[in-house]
């Protein structure tokens, strides 16, 4: 049971979906209004970034959210997606030196990070909120960004359960409708405040089953359940007008099935596994593949898909 409940943490299948996104080339960042590109150059990443993305340079980064912003299956804390794009670890990943904040801003700005491990979207609206309000009281000055890794804690239910999925939907949005106000208050934030919100990936590349994995459990039928969050959680950022980034998108191809050539998601140039050997949290390889997928979107530019790594 419990081995089941953990891979539901991290399962999900992004929608196809038509995107808009800021463009821009690969080398120089642009923190002006959204130019009307892709989202992102590679058609496995069905991000949706609005219009007015990125927006003006942020005074302060609020990290929120589960384990994986924590930085759970990091190797160290410095490899861990929050700190790589804070500052590039040089001697890990020595060809991604100006791939962190100050890279992209030619500064460092203020830190706040209050993601809790185990964090649901109920959790992180009555505990992590109120600890950014305890951080920057009752006004700020400045813009700011937001970057959050959050649902997959809440969809732990649905496997013994699917056919509640429209109700847990219900309880996602409705707690991400009171985190979406909570930065939409100009009283708060006079200077404006952008989000950046990971959906949700899963560890068998679309089969639903891994030998490696929860005891071998084969659950498959849960993928259409979880497709409807992502879907829902999607459709919700575009109508509040906030970025979301296809993490399961761009993981597909390097979870516990992604060497196995006949799979539909298999990346022969390069297969490999950027999970964490308990097969929820992303290992060195997909922290810092997370740290360029938000990064990206940070920087106004269309996202290029897989990176050569040395």
């Amino acid at each position: 049971m419990l081995a089941a409940s953990l891979f539901l943490s991290v399962l999900g299948c992004a929608p196809s979906t038509e995107t808009t996104d800021s463009a821009g080339d690969d080398t120089a960042a642009d923190t002006g209004d959204s130019g009307g590109g892709p989202a992102s150059l590679d058609p496995m990443v069905q991000s949706s970034i609005p219009d007015g993305y990125p927006g003006e340079t942020p005074t302060r980064v609020i990290f929120l959210g589960d384990s994986i912003t924590a930085g759970y299956g990091a190797t160290s804390a410095k490899l861990a997606y929050p700190r790589l794009l804070k500052n590039n670890d040089d001697d890990t990943w020595a060809t991604f030196a100006d791939v962190d904040f100050p890279g992209l801003y030619g500064s460092d700005p203020e830190i706040i990070d209050v993601s809790v491990p185990g964090a649901t979207t109920g959790s992180m609206v009555g505990q992590q909120l109120p600890n950014v309000s305890d951080e920057l009281g009752d006004t700020v000055s400045g813009p700011t960004a937001v970057v959050v890794t959050i649902v997959g804690n809440d969809v732990q239910s649905i496997m013994l359960t699917p056919d509640k999925v429209d109700d847990e939907i219900v309880t996602i949005t409705e707690n991400l409708s009171e985190f979406y106000d909570y930065f939409d208050d100009t009283t708060r934030f006079p200077d404006g405040v952008k989000i950046y919100l990971a959906n949700v990936y899963e560890p068998s590349d679309g089969v639903g089953q891994a030998d490696e994995c929860f005891y071998g459990l084969n659950l498959a039928k849960a993928l259409p359940a979880l497709e409807a969050v992502n879907a829902a959680t999607l459709a919700q950022a575009q109508d509040r007008g906030v970025a979301w980034l296809d993490m399961h998108g761009h993981f597909l191809g390097h979870g516990y099935n992604g060497d196995d050539d006949g799979n539909a998601y298999y990346q022969a140039d390069d297969p490999s596994l950027w999970f964490a050997d308990d097969c929820i949290h992303p290992n060195d390889r997909g922290h810092h593949e997370i740290r360029r997928l938000f990064w990206y979107a940070m920087a106004g530019q269309p996202f290029p898909g897989d990176a050569a790594v040395e």
